[in-house]
This record gives structure tokens, sequence and C-alpha cells, in this order.
């Protein structure tokens, strides 16, 4: 779901930060060598920063459903027990026989524990590439020189980065949060659906990103000029 929400959100950024960049004096826009090569780095930065964001969602959610049980975040629907159980090959009987309901139960826990382990997978493969492309073009940023910290597309990128995990956030932890307290509350029957909550991870992941770009960009405005 993460995945499903942070492109349009990306998408969304991206128009915001054109326009700041855009709107902004002409001599901002540097389209030498140089400064095209400070905008590809600053891309790759936030793609490198969306995939550690990916990676720790996924870990958040392994961490929570080991906390507070694969039903909470996973869902799906628990096979019952059915009295009295068929006896096998008993054809007046409608029901499942033990045999059978047993091996519904073994398969939906399979599922649900398969669905966890690969967000362990998932989350310390995204975190893992994520860290080591958003810190190689860091340092590439750094490596450009003084004037890296008053370029126009520095402050596009704090502005991306803002409005789409902004998105991710407002979006996803209201809905992540609503759909584990409703799991975890509210009273259902044995046969009714237990909607997942897997996007509660990547909403608390998003959070801490969203505050520090907000955080950066803030201190940017306030360091910039007031226009005349």
């Amino acid at each position: 779901m993460m995945m499903g929400i942070l492109f349009p959100a990306i998408f969304l950024g991206l128009l915001v930060a054109l326009a700041v960049v855009f709107f902004q004096r002409r001599e901002s826009l540097d389209l030498t060598p140089r400064g095209l090569m400070r905008s590809y780095l600053y891309l790759a930065s936030l793609a490198g920063i969306v995939t550690l964001a990916i990676g720790l969602g996924s870990l958040t959610n392994y961490g929570l459903a080991s906390a507070f049980g694969t039903h909470v975040i996973y869902g799906g629907t628990p096979v019952p027990a059915m009295a009295p159980a068929c006896a096998p090959g008993d054809p007046r009987c409608p029901g499942l026989s033990e045999e059978q309901q047993e091996l519904q139960r073994r398969n939906a826990k399979e599922q649900t524990v398969r669905r966890q382990d690969e967000d362990l997978l998932r989350g310390i493969t995204f975190t893992a590439f994520g860290l080591l492309v958003w810190g190689a073009h860091w340092a590439a940023r750094r490596g450009l020189g003084s004037d890296e910290a008053g370029s126009g597309m520095r402050r596009a990128y704090f502005m991306l980065g803002t409005v789409t995990f902004g998105l991710v956030t407002v979006v996803m932890l209201p809905t992540g949060a609503y759909q584990a307290l409703s799991a975890a509350v509210l009273p259902t029957s044995p046969f009714m659906y237990r909607q997942p909550a897997d996007s509660l991870g990547g909403g608390l992941a998003a959070l801490p990103i969203w505050l520090v770009f907000l955080r950066q960009l803030l201190a940017d405005v306030r360091r910039s000029p007031a226009p005349a």
C-alpha cells in the first residue's frame, strides 16, 4: 500500500518543487553541467530516501506483528471450528472434516507467517539499499563545494521531500491506526474478515522523515533574505 501512495505523492511533490524553482529569480536556474549534475544528485538522494522509507515501513510492520499479533497487521478470516466435525468421506455432512479444518488453519497461518517474513526480508533489503544510495549521493553533493548550500535545487529538494512524505504520513498513519484499533478493540465474529493494518508501518516510518524535511525547509527559508 505504501508504494501505491508514494508514487502519486512524489508526482505531486515534484510539481510543487518545479514551481518553486521556476518562480524564483532567473539566476537561480543553473543549467550548466554542474547544475544539472547537482539536480541529478538531489533526485537520486530522494530516491534513496524513498527506498529507505519503504524498508523501514516493512520492518515496522514486522515488529508490530511480532508484538501485537499477526492478525492485527495482516488481517484475514479465521477458520472457526465446526461442531460436530464431519467424518471423512461422509456425503451427508455438508461441513468440513477435522482434517480439512486443520488444513485450512495451517494454510492460513503459513500465509500470514510468510507475509511477515517477506516484510522482514523486504525491510532489510530496501533499508540497506536506500542507505547506500542516499549516502553515496549525499557525499557527492558535499563534494560540489560551498555553493551547494545556496542552490535553488536545495530548496526544491526540501520542498519535494516535505510534500511527498507529508502526504504519505497524513494518508497512511490515520488509516493504519484506525485499522489496527478496529482489529484490536472492536468485537468480531469468527466468520468476519479482519482488515489488514499494513499501512500503519508505512505511516510510522514516513512521519520522522517528513518532520526532518520540514525542519530543514523551514531553516532554509529563515536563512534566505526577505524579498524586496
